[in-house]
C-alpha cells in the first residue's frame, strides 16, 4: 500500500498493476483525488494509472483520513514533494490497543522536521530537513517507509539504523531503485539512502502479492482439510511463515511460482518439547504480529495439543479470541497479551461479534468455516480493509459465505 502514496514523488504518470480492491486502496484514492491527481483504476485488470502532474497541497481532516492508520504513509512522501503537512485530525486505525506516533515524529525530528503536534491534529514542515543518521525508536514499516521516502529527496546520505525490513518495506526499496534511488542495506536493519538523485518512474510495476493475503488462504485451507494452490512469485518471504505452519503440521510447498497446501490427513500439533507449543509474533523476519492470528483456527483444527500464543506487540490484539468460546473452543486469556488455546473440541455454529481488527476477522470467519451448523458474525467490516473479494473468493474454493 505504501506504493500508492509513494508516487506523490513524481509529477508524471506512474502505472501500478496487480493493485488489490481493498477499502484502504480506495481511501488512498479518494485523498489523491482531492488534491488533484488524475486516478483510472480498473479493478477487473487491477491496473492503476496515477498522473500527479497537478497535485497540489491540501489540509486533509477526519473526512479523508477516516478511521485508517496507514494515511500516515502519506507524510513522508508529502514532506518530500511539498515540504509540509498538515493533518486537521490524525489516523485512526484497528482497535489493537495503543499506537503511539510519537516514534514517527522523533524520527521525522532526527531529520530536521519542525512538528507541531496537538492532541488530534499535526502539522510539519521540512524547510530545515536535512540527512543525517537516524536511529528509530521502534522497528516500525509505515516510519521506515517515510524515512526512506523522505531521505530520497535530501541532499546527501542518510543511515536509518533499526529499519523494519518487511516485505512490504524491501519492495518500496526495490521501486524507489527502479525509479533510480541508491539505497543500500535493503532487507537489513541498516539502511542507507544516498539522497538527491533524479528520479523517474518506470512504465510499469507490478505490486507483490500481499503475504497477509497468501498466508490467510493457506491456513483456510489447511484448516478446512482442505487444498489450495496460490499464486505467489515471492517464496523468499515465507521461510519463517512455513516453519510456523510445520508446527501444526501443515506442509507448505512452493513450487513454479505457486503456494501450495495440499489436503492433510490430520494436523498435529509439535508440542514435545514443553507439553504445549508456544507461537510468538515477532519483527520480521520473524512471524508478524498481524499473521499471529491465522494460526489460532488452524490450532482449535487439531484433534489435541495446546497452543500459547503470544501477541507481545498490542495490549488488545487478543481479546477477541473471547468470542471462539461462543462456539465451544477452549480459550484462556492468560493476560491482554497471551492466550491458550487447547485442541479436540468439536465446535458448533454461534453467534459472534467481530472487533475493528483486519485478521481478527479473517480468524473469526476460519473459526466460523470449521465450525458444524451457520455461524454469524457481526460487523466483519473491516474484512475488506485488507481482503479483495473476501466471499466470492470463498465461494470460488467451496465454502457456503453470504452477506447479510
Amino acid at each position: 500500500m505504501c506504493l500508492i502514496p509513494a508516487s506523490i514523488l513524481f509529477d508524471h504518470p506512474v502505472t501500478f498493476t496487480n493493485v488489490p480492491d481493498i477499502t484502504d486502496v480506495a481511501r488512498l484514492v479518494r485523498i489523491l483525488t482531492k488534491l488533484g491527481s488524475t486516478i483510472n483504476w480498473n479493478k477487473e485488470t487491477k491496473e492503476m494509472k496515477i498522473d500527479n502532474a497537478k497535485l497540489r497541497f491540501d489540509h486533509l481532516d477526519k473526512d479523508d483520513l477516516g478511521s485508517m492508520k496507514g494515511t500516515a504513509l502519506l507524510w513522508g512522501p508529502m514532506l518530500a514533494r511539498f515540504g509540509k503537512v498538515v493533518f486537521t485530525d490524525l489516523p485512526g486505525g484497528c482497535t489493537l490497543g495503543s499506537r503511539p506516533l510519537g516514534p514517527q515524529y522523533d524520527s521525522f525530528e532526527a531529520l530536521g522536521i519542525k512538528i507541531k503536534n496537538k492532541s488530534r491534529s499535526v502539522a510539519m514542515d521540512a524547510t530545515h530537513a536535512k540527512a543525517t543518521e537516524v536511529w528509530l525508536p521502534e522497528m516500525s514499516p509505515t516510519i521506515t517507509e517515510n524515512v526512506i521516502i523522505l531521505a530520497t529527496g535530501l541532499q546527501g546520505k542518510t543511515i536509518i539504523t533499526g529499519a523494519a525490513s518487511e516485505p512490504n518495506v524491501c519492495e518500496l526499496c526495490h521501486f524507489l531503485v527502479e525509479c533510480g534511488a541508491d539505497i543500500e542495506g535493503i532487507g537489513s536493519s541498516v539502511v542507507t539512502v544516498h539522497g538527491g538523485k533524479k528520479l523517474s518512474a518506470p512504465k510499469s510495476h507490478e505490486i507483490y502479492p500481499d503475504h497477509h493475503e497468501v498466508t490467510t488462504f493457506l491456513a483456510m485451507a489447511a484448516a478446512t482439510g482442505g487444498s489450495i494452490k496460490i499464486k505467489n512469485n515471492h517464496p523468499e518471504f515465507f521461510h519463517h511463515i512455513d516453519y510456523i505452519f510445520s508446527k501444526l503440521g501443515v506442509n507448505v510447498i512452493h513450487k513454479d511460482g505457486y503456494s501450495i497446501v495440499n489436503q492433510n490427513k490430520e494436523l498435529q500439533i509439535d508440542d514435545h518439547d514443553s507439553g504445549h507449543l508456544i507461537v510468538r509474533a515477532q519483527p520480521w523476519p520473524g512471524l508478524l504480529v498481524d499473521l499471529l492470528p491465522m494460526f489460532i483456527p488452524l490450532a482449535l483444527s487439531a484433534n489435541k495439543g495446546q497452543v500459547l500464543f503470544h501477541n507481545w506487540m498490542y495490549e488488545s490484539g487478543l481479546f477477541w479470541t473471547s468470542e471462539l468460546s461462543k462456539l465451544g473452543a477452549n480459550v484462556i486469556m492468560a493476560d491482554p497479551h497471551r492466550v491458550i488455546i487447547t485442541a479436540g473440541r468439536k465446535l458448533h455454529g454461534g453467534e459472534l461479534e467481530a472487533p475493528y481488527i483486519i485478521r481478527a476477522a479473517v480468524a473469526l470467519t476460519m473459526a466460523g468455516m470449521i465450525a458444524e451448523g451457520e455461524t454469524k458474525i457481526l460487523n466483519a467490516d473491516a474484512l475488506y480493509r485488507g481482503h479483495p473479494n473476501f466471499s466470492e473468493n470463498l465461494k470460488s474454493l467451496g465454502a457456503t459465505i453470504r452477506e447479510l
